[in-house]
């Protein structure tokens, strides 16, 4: 395969991951429990096992009866659990990617790189000063 071949089923493969991650987390969308609650989803309660919260879909929650509620959330916990998983291998895919792509690079090229950047990174840290006059200097002159 040549190296252009290759980087297009990169390519592709990277926005399938990308895509069917986003997908699900839009369809499965649910805040992540605080640290209490994480440890006393582990723990249990002494009523019995740690019920799995959840945020139901848009309409649901008038259709759905507690024995459901339950069985949803279940599932978005499973889900979610898969979801992040997708998301640190397309983290991987990605710096993977990036580093593939700067090896492409001469040195030189590279040295404008990381100028390049850290100029970019200068310019978010400290907005540039406005060269306009203040409108009670404007209104004297």
């Amino acid at each position: 395969m040549t190296s252009l071949s290759q980087w297009k089923v990169l390519s592709v493969a990277t926005a399938l991951v990308l895509s069917a991650v986003l997908c699900l987390s839009v369809a499965v969308a649910q805040p992540e429990p605080t640290s209490k609650a994480s440890a006393k989803a582990a723990e249990g309660d002494a009523e019995g096992p740690a019920k799995v919260k959840g945020r139901l879909p848009a309409y649901y929650k008038d259709i759905v009866d507690a024995k459901q509620k339950d069985k949803i959330y279940s599932i978005q916990s499973e889900f979610n659990a898969k979801i992040d998983a997708l998301e640190e291998q397309l983290k991987k895919l990605t710096a993977d990617r990036d580093a593939a792509v700067e090896g492409v690079l001469t040195p030189e090229q590279k040295d404008k790189l990381k100028k390049a950047k850290e100029e970019a990174a200068a310019k978010k840290k400290k907005p540039e000063k406005t060269t306009e006059k203040p409108a009670e200097t404007k209104a004297a002159e």
